[in-house]
């Protein structure tokens, strides 16, 4: 579908009262981006964040549109309708405020019920190894593995700390990991046991 008929559609599914804001968000507007995402239908904020993709809509109107469909509720809205290396470069387009790391960093995330190879393709990693474990330990308490693998702070486009877990996208998959099975005793309830083994 080209552009002009995909945009047209998007637009005539809107509310009335959101075109104006839909027009605004793409020209650069950056408080209009905010409302449009606000008020328009769940169903359809992929498609604007996508089409203002194309259309090169100028940060920060285009990030405000990544920021709002990046939100955990909404994210498969893209990750269900693109490929993963379109999402990466949606992200990397959106230019979104990465923290000052020094690399090479270490990245984890749990395998979850999925194949380690499912597991290790999927976008979001943490720089928190007990994140990740404790995201592990939900999907399954038995047999709790994570994924560990080094990326360079250049490569990653993402950067989050909204569930204190420091999620991150990198630019490209992550191709060289390490599987971990782990233990679900603390280090500190570790060191106790240790130390009422010693005073016994």
């Amino acid at each position: 579908m080209k552009n002009g008929r995909y945009l047209n559609s998007v637009r005539c599914a809107l509310p009335e009262g959101a075109r104006g804001d839909m027009d605004l968000a793409f020209a650069g507007d950056a408080l209009a981006a905010r409302r449009l995402m606000i008020v328009a239908p769940r169903r359809l904020r992929g498609h604007i964040a996508f089409l203002a993709y194309q259309l090169r809509t100028r940060n920060p109107a285009y990030r405000e549109m990544m920021k709002a469909v990046w939100a955990l509720d909404t994210r498969h809205l893209l990750t269900a309708h693109w490929p993963q290396q379109t999402v990466r470069r949606m992200l990397a387009r959106a230019d979104f405020l990465i923290p000052d790391l020094n690399g090479p960093v270490s990245v984890y995330r749990p395998v979850s019920g999925a194949t380690v190879k499912q597991a290790a393709s999927a976008l979001c990693w943490s720089l928190l190894r007990d994140a990740a474990i404790a995201d592990a330990a939900r999907a399954d308490a038995q047999r709790p593995r994570i994924l560990k693998a080094t990326l360079d702070p250049s490569d990653i486009v993402y950067f989050a700390n909204g569930r204190g877990e420091q999620e991150v996208v990198s630019r490209r998959p992550v191709r060289a990991f390490a599987i971990e099975d782990v233990a679900l005793v603390s280090d500190a309830a570790r060191r106790r046991t240790s130390h009422q083994r010693r005073a016994r």
